[in-house]
């Protein structure tokens, strides 16, 4: 027996926090997806993160060696969830040789909801909440990097010209606009949607190493702020 036998990498990862859940998923190159987790923030804390994955590995008789490469979402979104998130990728590719892929969030959303409904040809305006009373928003047909900031008012004004309001699940939506019951949805991101673009980004060979990965934090945080007012 040939014990050096290589260990063959057909698992792709998915590890996102950019929004309130906290995504896990698993895909296997020749089997389609394998395992997909969602957890909110209260139910997993960051730093117990690595020990999930580990105990998903275990518990499915699955081979770290075995990722090929590692995805995630890079933002805007939760600061707290891109930080934890990037850390942990970053150090994982680092340790395994292996590529990054970073998929836009709200770009991800946007997938997600047109994956699953026929009305593709709509202008669709995704949003996921900032901080109270503004929001990060794409709309359909830009770039996929493409977002803006804006506040609730603004979004309301905007919402006007547009076929359907996408909200993430767990981003509050706004009050107050006129068609908002009538064209906004809240959804949740769609793991298997995201490792699709993430295979088709490792293809063309669109992937990034663990130093050139970073994370779209769209602006400072709170704490920095504060630090430098003072």
């Amino acid at each position: 027996m040939n014990n050096n036998t290589a260990t063959p990498k057909g698992l792709a990862v998915l590890l996102d926090a950019a929004t309130p859940t906290f995504y896990i998923a698993i895909k296997d190159d020749a089997k389609g997806l394998l395992v997909e987790r969602q957890y909110s923030h209260r139910e997993i804390k960051g730093e117990a993160l690595l020990s999930v994955v580990q105990e998903i590995f275990e518990k499915n008789g699955l081979d770290i060696q075995s990722i090929r490469y590692l995805c995630n979402t890079k933002g805007p979104g939760s600061l707290t969830g891109l930080r934890i998130v990037m850390s942990l990728i970053k150090t994982m590719a680092q340790i395994l040789s292996v590529p990054i892929i970073c998929m836009p969030t709200l770009y991800a959303l946007e997938r997600s909801y047109t994956s699953t409904t026929e009305q593709k040809h709509q202008t669709i305006m995704t949003c996921l909440m900032a901080r109270k009373h503004f929001y990060y928003v794409r709309f359909s047909g830009s770039p996929e990097e493409a977002f803006e900031q804006m506040s609730s008012e603004r979004l309301c004004e905007k919402a006007r010209a547009v076929d359907r309001i996408v909200f993430a699940s767990g981003s509050v939506p706004v009050n107050g606009c006129d068609n908002q019951p009538v064209n906004s949805v809240i959804i949740k991101q769609t793991p298997e949607v995201i490792l699709d673009w993430c295979d088709a980004q490792y293809r063309k060979k669109a992937y990034q190493n663990y130093l050139d990965c970073q994370p779209e934090y769209a602006g400072k945080s709170v704490a920095e702020k504060n630090f430098e007012n003072k």
